[in-house]
């Protein structure tokens, strides 16, 4: 690509090529037309990418699930790795003030809409609910209290904070629990959303000033149920407003639930505050299925969506054997190796299943944290982790921050700024600037470069 921004007509071609290439490497057909096919470039430069998709639904669900296939498709097609920002089409519903309403407790707090009318109702996953949810020694505690939650909202655990690391089953809990609300509470104003989206339409709120439209929003739910709630750290007025939020939601006897990877006293720069409010109500985890657990999820999961195929159970125990920390990616590879039996209409085998597997079970990149990427990169270069993510400048630290990184970028589908905030709060040009750095090293210097692979190889082995 050239330096400066692509003219309309060349960034439409270019646009489509990556599109071409992200279909070649999915799977499925569907998931393509569904969330890329919508998408439309706005601008396209070697160092920036600015994509519109019709709503911040879309830049939720992307960000969580696709910006890694989208970042392939860029260096497929450019041999570059530019930054990508999402913008939605439409934007958040204008934050009015809704009038009087009956809520979960008889109490007069919101609108009089109809069942289901509520926009963000529909951001409840209709196949993620309690009858869907494999209940095991990994998770049988945080289910019995999401259940409690949900059959006395606002009365039992409140807050809830579940944590845990990523594709544990967290996600389909909070939806679980809007579902079972809603089921007996059709007028309950009950709300998912993402911390990501928490933050932006405060943002939203605040450009537009809808500020007060926003509060009166939010605390006026029933049941806030908020995601990844880690992603508030550090951003210090999005925590204030949370926090206020929160006290309203409590002091008016309704529910809030919240979900992270950590539990709150080991989420870096999150408010003692905060940390304080989750702490009065109940933490629990959930903890990696034992293999019983992943061969009934298995089993259910065929059962929803086998087709009429069957899979033999020693294919099934496999995956349950091979897949052991990531659900996502369990069921993942069981979609997988489904559709591969359904269109190729034949039976599966062991040894299909073995290449399946090699997509999912080779890396494992919930293994590879920022931390761990540290303490490897300082054990490497015999310097210290405080002084690789402190401010001091010298030679002796610059290249392994460096290197640490451009690993991060590698390694993890961390974003820019989420590295730089690792590194004592960089901004994003120096996280591209130090990542730029090393690829160049590497390309030029065989040594360097067999040094970052070892490094690699290091981290991958666990």
């Amino acid at each position: 690509m050239a330096s400066q921004p692509l003219q309309p007509e060349d960034a439409k071609r270019l646009w489509a090529e990556v599109l071409a290439k992200v279909e070649t490497r999915l799977d499925n057909r569907q998931t393509f037309e569904t969330w890329f096919k919508p998408i439309s470039a706005t601008t396209i430069s070697p160092q920036l990418v600015e994509l519109e998709v019709p709503n911040l639904f879309f830049v939720d669900w992307i960000h969580e699930h696709h910006l890694p296939m989208l970042r392939l498709g860029f260096l497929d097609v450019t041999g570059e790795e530019p930054e990508i920002r999402l913008s939605a089409r439409e934007a958040a519903p204008p934050l009015t003030a809704l009038p009087p309403r009956n809520g979960v407790d008889g109490s007069r707090v919101g609108s009089d809409e109809a069942p289901g009318r509520g926009w963000l109702d529909s951001q409840l996953n209709p196949r993620l609910t309690f009858a869907n949810f494999v209940v095991g020694g990994s998770n049988q505690f945080t289910n019995a209290a999401c259940l409690a939650v949900a059959a006395t909202p606002g009365k039992t655990y409140n807050p809830l904070f579940i944590f845990g690391p990523s594709g544990l089953g967290k996600t389909h809990l909070l939806h679980a629990i809007g579902h079972a609300v809603k089921e007996t509470r059709p007028r309950a104003r009950v709300y998912y959303l993402s911390a990501e989206r928490f933050t932006n339409e405060i943002i939203y709120g605040i450009q537009h000033a809808q500020t007060l439209a926003f509060r009166n929003k939010y605390r006026t739910v029933d049941v806030l149920l908020i995601d990844d709630i880690q992603f508030l750290a550090g951003k210090e007025s999005t925590q204030t407003e949370f926090f206020h939020t929160f006290n309203a939601l409590r002091d008016a006897h309704k529910q809030v639930v919240v979900t992270a990877d950590k539990p709150p006293k080991d989420i870096p720069n999150l408010e003692e505050r905060l940390i304080s409010r989750f702490n009065q109500g109940l933490v629990t985890d959930i903890k990696q299925p034992d293999i019983e657990t992943r061969l009934a999820i298995l089993r259910n999961r065929c059962e929803q969506e086998g087709d009429g195929i069957r899979l033999p159970d020693d294919v099934l125990l496999l995956i349950a054997d091979r897949i052991r920390n990531n659900i996502r990616d369990l069921e993942g590879c069981l979609v997988r190796v489904m559709a591969l039996g359904s269109l190729l209409r034949q039976e599966v085998t062991l040894e299909m299943v073995e290449d399946v597997l090699q997509h999912y079970v080779n890396a494992e990149p919930e293994r590879i944290t920022p931390e761990r990427i540290v303490s490897v990169v300082s054990d490497a270069f015999g310097v210290k982790p405080d002084a690789l993510i402190g401010p001091r400048r010298t030679m002796q630290v610059a290249l392994p921050r460096q290197v640490a990184m451009y690993l991060m970028r590698q390694l993890t589908d961390m974003p820019l700024a989420e590295v730089g905030r690792v590194f004592g709060g960089r901004d994003h040009t120096t996280v591209m600037y130090a990542c730029d750095r090393v690829a160049t090293r590497i390309a030029d210097d065989s040594s360097f470069g067999d040094r970052v692979n070892g490094l690699i190889s290091t981290l991958a082995s666990g």
